[in-house]
């Protein structure tokens, strides 16, 4: 199949564009993805550079590929009809589109039983009232603010029907049905429905869908003509570029690296969930590599499904520590790094003890890890376990620092992760270096452990540990690296999503403020700047290198 034509979707901004951008947009080179970032990029610019059209080209790309991925999101649909208006980029046909569309999602009354209904987490609660409301006045706007919750029904059905009941325009629905069927795991219903965008006004998503599906299957250099046809079409999306050049130039999947790896996990008290995750690692492919873990004076049934498991697998291959106590998060890792059998390793990887892994994380770590030695640390995309649909974090950076004397504590520090609670579809599935990664599957090279050191004790009984050792392997030279090819479930959610209690809360934001008073300005204001200049070196080295190859 020849790869489409999408240029016309777009405003053609001047190829230098991207070079210019890091003086006055440092943070494109972070995401160009997820709706509020591409909302809070383009509103930025129109509020701050109204007269510069470059800028303005730039905001109206990136709302038109918006448009593209969340098609019924009425402020982007609303601001991008007026930029367009006044740049004129789209044919007739397209813009008449988009100016119905915009009619029909404008701004609704607040639909406060809606939040409360959505906040209970209730699934039958919220399909009861999706599929009361949404045939009505005004459902496609509800659609819109409700989509992520409608994809992650578990009715499969219900969510088709609660789809095809409040949209009626044909192209609309097959570009949304598209987008469902990939996230209910239904490939070739999606693969078709996105090959049959491609006359219509969603023709780019389509394109895009249509090369994500087949990279999954495996079909890469099938999916190459596709993904690049839309690159030279939005060659300033960094998530698109960073994606594409994966795909063209990393090496595929290979065996698991001869590279000695302990796996180190530590648990409490979550007998049942540390079970299912030793499951998983054993029947992954971790080769002749020992796993370690720690039970941190668990007081469940933990010591009797540990003993079990070694038992069932062998001492030779699971090796069991035991404390009488909890002496939290830090310690726990610590304790693991110190033993010999760990140190005589060229790596540790660790894991959380409530996640479940594919059978080759080990493999696309340890490749990963080859290829970008100067890292100290590697990790990967994280899924939420309940909700496989969303991500949970990929590669974190901090956006910029607060002054200290004018800053309630805990606040100063402003870090990014830039695809909390997003549908994943693929465009998080890059790697480079970056400032952190998720601490919940880790890979760190020991050769950096004397420079960097260990956890610190302070963060018991855990938040932020991994933050600050990414923080201080940064300051020795050895930034963190992000391959999100690898993603792993995670059961538990992070930060302050899992505070149940005043408490709780209390300690989250104390670790926070810990982790505040250990760095100054000057050093917060280097790593914050090392940190944009290096995502920006990456991004645009990578430009260079797909225009070379695909711009001809």
């Amino acid at each position: 199949m020849n790869p489409p034509e999408l240029t016309g979707f777009f405003p053609q901004l001047d190829p230098g564009t991207l070079a210019r951008l890091p003086r006055v947009l440092p943070t494109w080179a972070l995401s160009t993805e997820s709706s509020w970032q591409q909302w809070g990029l383009a509103e930025g610019i129109v509020r701050g550079a109204s007269d510069n059209q470059e800028l303005l080209g730039a905001a109206a790309a990136l709302l038109a590929w918006s448009w593209q991925e969340h098609p019924l999101h009425g402020p982007g649909v609303s601001l991008l009809a007026t930029l367009e208006g006044q740049l004129g980029f789209l044919d007739r046909e397209k813009r008449e589109y988009l100016l119905s569309l915009k009619k029909h999602l404008r701004p609704q009354p607040s639909r406060e039983l809606w939040e409360q209904v959505r906040d209970s987490g209730d699934q039958n609660l919220l399909a009861l009232f999706l599929e009361r409301a949404l045939p009505g006045p005004g459902g496609l706007s509800l659609l819109g603010e409700a989509w992520e919750d409608l994809v992650c029904l578990e009715d499969q059905e219900l969510a088709q029907r609660l789809l095809r009941a409040a949209v009626q325009e044909p192209r609309l629905r097959t570009r949304l049905e598209a987008e469902l069927a990939l996230h209910h795991k239904r490939p070739h219903v999606a693969l078709a429905l996105a090959q049959s965008l491609a006359e219509t006004p969603f023709a780019p998503f389509g394109a895009y869908l249509a090369a994500h599906i087949l990279t999954l299957a495996g079909e890469r250099e099938q999916a190459l003509p596709g993904l690049a046809a839309l690159w030279r079409a939005t060659p300033w999306n960094a998530n698109l570029t960073l994606r594409l050049y994966d795909l063209a130039f990393l090496p595929p999947d290979g065996p698991l690296p001869d590279a000695p790896t302990a796996i180190l996990v530590y648990t409490w008290n979550k007998a049942e969930l540390a079970g299912q995750t030793l499951e998983s690692v054993f029947a992954s492919d971790i080769g002749d590599n020992r796993v370690f873990v720690l039970d941190n004076g668990s007081t469940d049934g933990t010591a009797a499904l540990l003993a079990a498991k070694r038992e069932q697998w062998g001492p030779h291959r699971l090796h069991v520590e035991s404390l009488p106590i909890n002496v939290g998060a830090p310690a726990a890792r610590n304790w693991l790094l110190a033993l010999p059998d760990v140190r005589a390793c060229r790596y540790a990887a660790f894991l959380d003890d409530d996640v479940i892994v594919p059978r080759d994380w080990l493999a696309q770590l340890l490749s990963a890890a080859a290829r970008h030695p100067e890292c100290g640390t590697t990790g990967c995309a994280i899924r939420d376990a309940a909700l496989p649909n969303r991500l949970q974090s990929a590669d974190y950076h901090i956006l910029h620092r607060q002054p200290e004397r004018e800053t309630e504590p805990g606040e100063r520090i402003r870090i990014f992760n830039n695809c909390t609670g997003a549908l994943d579809t693929g465009m998080f599935a890059y790697e480079r270096p970056c400032l952190s990664v998720s601490g919940c599957c880790h890979l760190l090279d020991l050769s950096a452990l004397e420079d960097v050191g260990g956890f610190d004790v302070r963060f018991t009984p855990t938040q932020f540990d991994d933050l600050d050792r990414d923080l201080r392997s940064w300051l020795a030279g050895r930034p963190c690296l992000y391959t999100g090819q690898l993603a792993i479930d995670h059961v538990q959610r992070s930060s302050l999503r899992q505070a149940t209690s005043p408490a709780q809360v209390a300690h989250i934001v104390g670790n926070k403020i810990k982790l505040e008073g250990k760095y100054d300005d000057a050093c917060l204001d280097a790593v914050i700047a090392g940190n944009f200049a290096l995502a920006w070196k990456d991004l645009l080295g990578k430009h260079a290198a797909l225009t070379a190859r695909f711009s001809g």
